[in-house]
């Protein structure tokens, strides 16, 4: 029978035929993974800090490798048990097995790396790896498989992370409402696929303002804290004045002139959360109750947000019941953030906030005694970076003990094992890591702001007969204006989102519970040729003549409440390459549309070159990795603390490793499990991230030497 006999018929396949195919579709992508897997065991244990601290990039990516093959079984064993019932839904089954492959594919492309290359030679040959790696389709990630290397409780907190900026991203690229996006949102909720295409879409083209524009959302929940945290006897936001340099006693009995900040946006006050959770004299208004005598104990505090988002008004949730554990003042630096005030601002200003707090410590209710620096993420490069500053100006009164939280160490454009992980993580991807260390330096040479315009009719999803007619939308887009299109990177996207719907597989239960039956006017031809050829299916498979009406009207009432089963179901090449056909739009993309899809990637990769083009400073005050073996030998007694899934992770090892080796004093390195990057912002909602918290509190008082912990 010819192909266009065939498009009048009904094609039924047997389920359980289409089940061993899925289980041959997992053996095919894991064909590769037993080597891969038992190569980055060899190399893991190499790079460890030591052999009781197990832990780096390595042993992270055979975890998610681990954590993969489980799903992949969990999806399977759901298949065999209910794959005889009336409403087993195979097309949802093909896209969990799908997400999960999809992830397995991308891993082993990327995992065979060193944790980092030598740092005192030419970096210019690993711009193309990190370019190729930035370049990938890690959509996979985030869509039905979100979160899936965490704990349910922080799984669940991606999700609603990854819906919220798949949301705020309309909001800002378009200019609409808040309301209006939130209007146009149930998709993300509903479609997995188009949740993680709209997020790989923001995180690759996005500008450094949305990037501090979405974490700054934390900010409304400023609130929150005063409901479910400890209350704070002293709770003030305070300024510290310019009135020219501070002085400090230096080790050779002379003095080091501590200068105000200056760089870039001239002379100002430099502003400090104190929070305490009692009062204490002088700290306190006159007339407070229950004043208590200073503190010998003080913990100074630098908040995350890559530089460039955040205050300490979103870290109250965690800071609050450190407050009450240690009962002393805690004092967070609100330092100015790029890009607007780049390194060394930053520096500068937590480094005269540290010199007015030792040389006034009765403000802050403290005595002097010992004083404490922590530092979560962009927080904990500051403190280690002020520190090695006060050392290399001979300062005195250095700290008692250092406490870093999932810190980066080394602000280059350098890949390491870990460092991939930001692939699958929304809240630092790599392409926002990129931009964040580019506005660090003030070395961002483009921006697309609010200006940037795609040109997408956000009903396409929903109104299918639109997009039967090409022409529809050539005519919507012939009103743009020329300079819109001039400014509009992705103009003639629409076009192309006429093909994803050209090739919808719609699904059609009828009344034999056996066969999955696909609509004869909707399905792809090479989708029928596979099937009828494939040996799992081939004798399973008959065709039904069916009324072209009856179909067409079953096809409407299904085909928007079932999944897409055709997009998984053909081989493809590997990812990261040019030609590999993106899943969900392979089959009925036109050379036209590729030609286009190829040009609009030649643009993305342009920008990306404009990022990596600026080399970044090799300074040891922004980047500690590269501080002397001397000075790291005087650093105080340092406290590491970061997460086997956090992509900074071969940071704090690298680092560790090299402050030990330097005769330095490393008093533990805490490798916590199941948790991301930014663990501590999310106490109130993971019991998980609870626990991290306390290991965190546990190592501060061993930096004050308490004796109850």
């Amino acid at each position: 029978m010819d192909h266009k006999s065939c498009l009048n018929e009904k094609l039924s396949v047997r389920r359980s035929a289409v089940i061993e195919l899925l289980t041959k579709v997992i053996k095919i992508y894991c064909f590769n993974l037993s080597e891969m897997v038992q190569k980055l065991q060899n190399m893991a244990p190499r790079c460890d800090y030591d052999k009781s601290t197990p832990g780096n990039g390595f042993r992270s990516l055979v975890c998610i490798y681990d954590t993969i093959v489980l799903h992949l079984v969990s999806v399977l064993r759901s298949c065999s048990v209910h794959r005889q019932t009336m409403m087993f839904r195979t097309s949802y089954y093909c896209k969990e097995i799908e997400s999960y492959c999809a992830v397995i594919d991308d891993a082993v492309l990327v995992s065979d790396n060193c944790l980092f290359p030598d740092l005192s030679g030419d970096y210019s040959k690993y711009v193309e790896i990190l370019g190729s790696i930035n370049m990938l389709d890690s959509s996979c990630f985030f869509g039905r498989s979100l979160g899936f290397q965490f704990p349910p409780s922080v799984g669940r907190i991606f999700r609603f992370i990854g819906v919220l900026l798949a949301i705020y991203s309309l909001s800002w690229e378009k200019g609409r409402s808040t309301l209006g996006s939130f209007l146009y949102s149930p998709r993300f909720l509903l479609n997995p696929e188009q949740r993680a295409e709209r997020i790989v879409k923001v995180t690759h083209e996005a500008d450094i303002e949305f990037c501090r524009g979405f974490w700054n959302l934390s900010e409304f929940g400023s609130h929150v804290p005063r409901i479910f945290c400890p209350n704070m006897a002293v709770n003030d936001l305070r300024e510290i004045n310019c009135g020219g340099s501070i002085t400090l006693a230096s080790t050779n009995g002379g003095f080091v002139y501590i200068a105000e900040p200056s760089s870039y946006t001239g002379p100002r006050p430099v502003k400090i959360r104190v929070l305490s959770y009692s009062h204490r004299e002088i700290l306190s208004p006159a007339g407070s109750p229950n004043q208590l005598s200073p503190s010998p104990y003080l913990l100074f505090h630098c908040h995350g947000g890559g530089y460039v988002a955040t205050t300490s008004k979103s870290h109250e949730t965690y800071l609050r019941a450190w407050a009450k554990s240690l009962n002393c003042s805690i004092v967070s630096v609100e330092y100015s953030l790029a890009p607007e005030n780049p390194f060394p601002r930053p520096t500068e200003e937590v480094l005269f906030a540290y010199a007015y707090i030792i040389s006034n410590a009765a403000e802050f209710g403290w005595t002097g005694e010992k004083i404490c620096l922590i530092g979560d993420s962009a927080g904990g490069n500051l403190v280690m970076s002020v520190t090695l500053q006060l050392i290399q100006l001979g300062v005195e009164r250095l700290p008692d003990g250092i406490v870093t939280v999932y810190s980066p160490f080394l602000l280059q454009y350098l890949l390491s094992p870990s460092r991939l992980l930001s692939c699958m993580d929304p809240l630092l991807h790599m392409g926002v890591m990129l931009r964040c260390i580019a506005g660090i330096f003030a070395s961002i040479s483009y921006c697309y702001g609010k200006d940037f315009i795609i040109i997408i009719d956000q009903f396409y999803y929903y109104l299918l007969h639109i997009f039967s007619n090409q022409h529809t939308l050539e005519n919507r887009c012939s009103s743009i204006s020329s300079d819109e299109k001039k400014r509009c990177l992705f103009y003639n996207f629409s076009n192309f989102c006429h093909t994803i719907l050209c090739f919808w597989l719609i699904l059609l239960r009828l009344s034999d519970p056996l066969h999955i039956h696909l609509s004869s006017s909707m399905y792809d031809q090479r989708l029928v040729d596979y099937l009828q050829s494939h040996p799992l299916t081939k004798e399973y498979t008959h065709k039904r003549t069916i009324s072209q009406n009856f179909a067409n009207t079953a096809a409407m009432a299904a085909g928007h409440a079932l999944d897409n089963i055709s997009d998984w179901i053909e081989k493809s090449a590997p990812k990261n390459l040019p030609n590999k056909p993106k899943l969900g739009r392979a089959f009925s993309l036109s050379p036209d549309s590729g030609t286009k899809i190829k040009k609009i990637s030649g643009i993305a990769e342009s920008h990306f070159a404009d990022i990596i083009k600026n080399k970044i400073p090799r300074d040891p005050l922004i980047s500690p990795l590269y501080a002397s073996p001397k000075d790291l030998a005087r650093l105080p007694p340092v406290w590491f603390i970061a997460c086997h899934l956090d992509p900074l992770l071969d940071d704090t090892i690298t680092f560790a490793k090299k402050v030990r080796d330097s005769g330095g004093r490393v008093m533990a390195v805490d490798l916590l499990d199941n948790l991301p990057h930014g663990f501590l912002n999310f106490t109130l909602v993971s019991p998980e991230c609870r626990e991290g918290s306390k290991v965190c509190l546990k190592r501060v008082k061993e930096a004050f030497g308490m004796m109850s912990l």
